[in-house]
């Protein structure tokens, strides 16, 4: 004798309300859901039976239905269901955890405490597919007060975590999230370090721009020291003091990668400091480190860049000479009196 499978698409094409509300206690789960979807994107039920449909939040014998319900009666409005999305997020399977993270995530912003509260909580589950999707939601929600708990993440071990979280800061609190991304100048994943020096160069770089447009331009070396002097205040002598000495630790890194990532980030704060790291690392045994470290110098650009390639004088590798040629015309060009 073969099963018979109510036909839920027909029912609700029908308008066969008290058929579908009878299939709410079918044993089958897939049955139960079809009828509960078929069902809750009425708007002319009962009230005795919307209560019917809201029961299932805590009746029904599936975890994951019980978390559909209640993430539907959540996306309507319903102020009920909050009790119910935070025990989801403590005690919730893996799919309904992650079910819930995605429906905050597609909300967008907001300022809810019950779903910053779920974040946080997520923030610290012991899986890593919660974690990440957590932070994804974070960045979705656009929630300051979120900043300090993602700038948390970037201890993680994972460095996939670590990279989520940089790009939630980076949206989310710009500015604010300077110091806290500071701190990645010294990761040992090339993709967080260079996704890190991105976002901290379109920080400062607009920061500056600001700055330096209210700031009359004045040709003289002296004035310009005044007005990059101006500069620094306005992007935070801390966070730069800060940078600095992480960054001085990771041009002296063991790894040569490290090395050229630390001497790109150097490009970010233009800081007479650089000037020095980018010149002890023209005497790099790699010759790749070595190209960096003109292209680096060149970007910081004045003077005191133009005496430390000077100083270098010739490189035993012809692909190095030939940059250090080239950057040396420009840069003549440019600071020669």
């Amino acid at each position: 004798m073969g099963l018979f499978t109510p036909d839920i698409y027909k029912l609700k094409k029908q308008n066969r309300i008290a058929a579908l509300s009878r299939l709410l206690d079918h044993k089958n789960k897939e049955v139960r859901y079809g009828a509960f979807t078929a069902l809750a994107t009425k708007t002319d039920l009962s009230e005795e039976l919307t209560d019917k449909l809201k029961t299932m939040m805590h009746s029904d014998p599936d975890p994951w239905i019980r978390t559909m319900v209640t993430l539907q009666f959540a996306r309507l409005g319903d102020p009920s269901v909050s009790g119910n999305l935070l025990q989801i997020i403590e005690e919730g399977s893996l799919k309904s955890r992650l079910e819930l993270l995605k429906y905050i995530t597609d909300n967008g912003p907001t300022e809810d405490v019950t779903i910053i509260q779920i974040i946080i909580i997520a923030l610290s589950d012991s899986n890593i597919l919660v974690r990440l999707q957590a932070i994804t939601a974070a960045n979705a929600t656009k929630n300051k007060e979120l900043i300090p708990y993602l700038g948390e993440m970037l201890k993680e071990q994972q460095y996939k975590v670590r990279l989520f979280a940089a790009k939630a800061l980076y949206n989310i609190g710009k500015f604010e999230s300077t110091d806290y991304l500071i701190t990645l100048l010294k990761d040992k994943n090339l993709q967080v370090l260079s996704a890190v020096r991105t976002y901290l160069s379109a920080i400062n770089a607009d920061r500056s721009y600001k700055i330096l447009s209210n700031t009359p331009f004045i040709d003289t070396e002296e004035d310009n020291e005044q007005v990059y002097g101006k500069t620094i205040q306005g992007i935070g002598q801390e966070s730069m003091d800060k940078a600095l000495t992480i960054l001085d630790e990771a041009c002296r890194d063991r790894f040569r990668g490290i090395r050229v990532e630390a001497l790109k980030s150097l490009t970010i704060f233009r800081h007479p400091a650089a000037v020095e790291m980018a010149e002890k690392l023209l005497y790099d045994r790699f010759p790749e480190v070595r190209i960096e470290a003109l292209h680096t110098l060149e970007k910081i650009g004045g003077r005191r860049a133009l005496k430390a390639i000077e100083k270098k004088g010739r490189d035993k590798k012809r692909v190095v000479r030939d940059v250090l040629e080239k950057v040396l015309a420009r840069m003549r060009k440019l600071y020669s009196i």
